[in-house]
């Protein structure tokens, strides 16, 4: 049909479809993604959805499918296509990814087993001069103070002795106790307001960076944009999304085999100032995976869900969680943690393995372990953490036990020599 003079003005005139952008986010480029055309199967790629990264079939509502072709839109209308991906017509017809892992050792020597590998190791959150903020620090009585940062660059710099003894290259995720990134909490308040605003796709979700929505809106008057509230948006955004998107940036660059993730987890302690100590630790390592619908909405989330299945990354996260979380369950004692919700499910049969869509393991390119390592609050680690790193062993608390950062380290090397093949 031929439009008059005056419509085709109208139609130009049209602004195109809004992105809708997680925090920080760029706008996709979807032609990246060219690369991997006819290089899978409908079969595995529908398996892929289905099981591992929307098990609640969110995907499907920006999605059409046929045995030739998978075709992603911009919302759930389905009118503007925004990527169309092509089949291998079998296993055998597939054509070779842009860039491929390697999950098997290439040394000789015995020695140095893991000679010609990469490994980025990413030690938790920011610390230093920043430590309270994050919200990762406290303070017992007169007892040395309890920092995660300190505690996963302790365990890092344990872990990358190790590693390199063995032959691997290691890739830094951050050095000391500096941010990675560029930005700081009062660059960033434009960008806040952004998160904060009824505009914002994250508006609809039940949280936003640990914000309830119920609790930023206002019955009369929208959203309460005070200062108070921005600044805090704004710190949120300063450390748990521009610092991750900063190591990622860096990371990717070095194309490693294997992205590690150190973390200490935690129980509620309450007030900062008064902190109480819970009773037990628990274990828990996350696969890239179990996107929810709300998540899916935004177009670089699509497109980092689709890039993070093109690479193949599941099989190879899903066995390196498993080896790496066995690992720790039976050098470290704690039990598997339960964390059965709707945005984490369990995904293997090693009871400390679930899949999770965080920014760190979606924005980290190639197979990344994400460990969740003791209770920095609980009284069963809590000792060994503020006796520090030691070597040999001490009683600490009536038991004689090895330094739990070393224990700890040890554990992941373990992991990652069967995960290479090369133990």
């Amino acid at each position: 049909m031929r439009l008059l003079p005056g419509l085709l003005f109208i139609a130009l005139m049209l602004p195109a479809p809004a992105e809708k952008l997680s925090p920080m986010a760029r706008a996709p480029d979807w032609s990246m993604l060219n690369g991997y055309q006819r290089t899978i199967t409908r079969a595995d790629f529908e398996r892929l959805i289905d099981q591992v990264y929307s098990p609640d079939g969110g995907f499907w509502s920006y999605a059409t499918i046929n045995d030739q072709k998978v075709t992603l839109f911009t919302d759930p209308t389905k009118r503007t296509p925004e990527f169309t991906l092509y089949f291998a017509g079998s296993e055998t017809t597939c054509l070779p990814r842009p860039y491929k892992y390697r999950t098997r050792g290439i040394s000789n020597d015995p020695m140095r087993p893991l000679k010609g590998l990469k490994i980025a190791l990413d030690p938790g959150h920011i610390g230093g001069d920043w430590a309270q903020l994050e919200g990762r620090y406290f303070k017992l009585g007169n007892d040395p103070s309890v920092e995660e940062a300190k505690l996963t660059m302790i365990t890092c710099q344990i872990l990358a002795e190790r590693l390199e003894a063995d032959g691997a290259t290691i890739v830094w995720a951050k050095h000391g106790y500096e941010p990675t990134t560029d930005e700081r909490p009062d660059t960033l308040h434009h960008e806040a307001i952004d998160a904060l605003s009824p505009s914002s796709s994250s508006v609809g979700q039940d949280e936003v960076f640990g914000l309830p929505v119920s609790s930023r809106r206002s019955s009369r008057s929208g959203l309460s944009f005070t200062e108070h509230r921005i600044d805090n948006e704004a710190a949120l955004l300063f450390y748990r999304v521009a610092e991750i998107r900063a190591r990622a940036a860096l990371v990717n660059k070095a194309h490693p085999d294997l992205t590690i993730c150190v973390h200490y987890n935690a129980d509620d302690w309450g007030d900062p100032d008064h902190p109480s100590l819970v009773g037990n630790s628990r274990l828990i390592i996350f696969v890239n995976g179990t996107y929810e619908k709300g998540e899916i909405a935004d177009d670089d989330i699509r497109y980092d869900l689709m890039r993070k299945l093109l690479d193949r990354d599941a099989a190879q996260e899903e066995r390196g969680c498993d080896l790496v979380g066995s690992q720790m369950l039976q050098a470290l004692g704690y039990p598997p943690d339960n964390f059965n919700t709707s945005f984490s499910r369990q995904i293997t049969s090693v009871p400390s393995v679930y899949a999770r869509n965080l920014l760190a393991n979606r924005l980290y390119h190639g197979p990344v372990i994400y460990c969740e390592g003791p209770y920095m609050n609980a009284r069963d680690a809590y000792y060994r953490i503020i006796a520090g790193d030691y070597l040999g062993r001490r009683t600490i608390q009536g038991q004689s036990v090895p330094s739990i950062y070393r224990e700890y380290a040890l554990a992941v090397e373990r992991g990652v020599l069967e995960y290479f093949n090369a133990k």
